[in-house]
C-alpha cells in the first residue's frame, strides 16, 4: 500500500493548497457559476490590503459572491479573536462569507461568534482507513485487487463542520456524493475482475 500523507507531515502552505482543492471540490460538485478560486492573493480594502489564503468568487442571484478562507495548521485551539480578524476582513473587503479550516480544535467562545457573524469553522483530520483483511487474517497487499479501491483512492482527510445550525459535529468531508462514487467505481472493478456484483448480495 502506498503510504498516505499525514496532515502533520504537511507544510503550512501545503495545508493552504490542500483546503483550495477540498472547496475546489465544493465548488465542481454544487456547480457554482463563474466560480473563481485562487491562493494566497492579496485584496485591496479601503484600509488598505490584506493577504487571504483562499480567496473565492461565484455568482448566485445575478450578485457575485465573494469568499474569504484562513487555514490554521495549528496544534492548539483556535481562539475567538483569530476569528474575530478574519470577521473584520470580510466587514473591510465586503466578502459575504467567511472559513476557517483548521487541523486543531476551537475555543467554544471562537465558535460562539462564528455561529454570530456567520462564520463557518471546519476542522481537519487524518482519515483512518479499516483495510479489508482476507480470511485467512492476512491483510491485503496486492494494490490491483479491486477490494480495496475505495481505501486507496479516499482522500486522506476528513473535514468536520463545527458551525452548523444543530450542535453536532457534521462531517462534511469526503462529501457522500463523493464516497458513493469511489464505491460504485469499485463495484464495477469486482464485477469485471471476479463477475460479483456486491450490490446483490
Amino acid at each position: 500500500m502506498e503510504k498516505q500523507a499525514k496532515i502533520d507531515d504537511l507544510t503550512p502552505i501545503e495545508f493552504e493548497k490542500w483546503c483550495m482543492e477540498f472547496l475546489k471540490g465544493y465548488a465542481e460538485e454544487e456547480n457554482l457559476c463563474d466560480f473563481v478560486i485562487k491562493h494566497n492573493e492579496k485584496v485591496g480594502a479601503s484600509d488598505g490590503n490584506y493577504q487571504i489564503d483562499i480567496y473565492a468568487e461565484f455568482t448566485a442571484l445575478k450578485t457575485k459572491i465573494k469568499v474569504l478562507c484562513e487555514c490554521k495548521k495549528y496544534k492548539y485551539k483556535v481562539k475567538r479573536e483569530q476569528v474575530a480578524v478574519l470577521h473584520r476582513k470580510l466587514e473591510s473587503i465586503g466578502a459575504q462569507k467567511g472559513i476557517m479550516i483548521t487541523t486543531s480544535d476551537y475555543q467554544n467562545g471562537a465558535i460562539e461568534y462564528a455561529k454570530l457573524h456567520g462564520i463557518a469553522l471546519i476542522k481537519v483530520e487524518d482519515y483512518h482507513f479499516e483495510f479489508l483483511a482476507h480470511s485467512s487474517g492476512q491483510r491485503i497487499i496486492n494494490k490491483d485487487d479491486p477490494f480495496l479501491y475505495a481505501d486507496r483512492h479516499m482522500p486522506p482527510y476528513m473535514a468536520f463542520d463545527l458551525t452548523c445550525d444543530s450542535d453536532a459535529i457534521r462531517k462534511v468531508y469526503p462529501t457522500r456524493a463523493a464516497i458513493n462514487k469511489l464505491l460504485t467505481e469499485m463495484n464495477e472493478r469486482i464485477k469485471e475482475s471476479m463477475g460479483i456484483d456486491m450490490n446483490s448480495i
